[in-house]
């Protein structure tokens, strides 16, 4: 949001300010912020990219192998079988 509100703020602030003299001295403070927000908005966008394409591409890679490595087949299947609904024999109860 901070970038944003400066990337709109100080085209606006240009525009109302009388303080400077842009076009004679060619001192253009504002124009600099934007500028340099708009490269750290660039950054953070592009390394949200490069960050979110690693995290996919080792989660694809791995959760294959990780699993079928940890488990056999027929481990998966007694923890998948059915638990019984009925209760024990009497014999068993404590």
């Amino acid at each position: 949001m901070a970038i944003i509100a400066i990337c709109l703020g100080g085209p606006i602030v240009e525009m109302l300010d009388r303080w400077d003299q842009t076009l004679t001295d060619g001192n253009d403070t504002e124009a600099d912020v934007v500028v340099a927000a708009l490269c750290v908005g660039a950054a953070f966008a592009i390394g949200t990219i490069v960050v979110a394409r690693r995290i996919r591409a080792f989660s694809s890679t791995f959760a294959g192998p990780v699993l079928t490595s940890r488990f056999s087949v027929r481990e998966l299947t007694s923890l998948l079988a059915p638990v019984p609904a009925s209760s024990p024999p009497s014999v068993l109860r404590v």
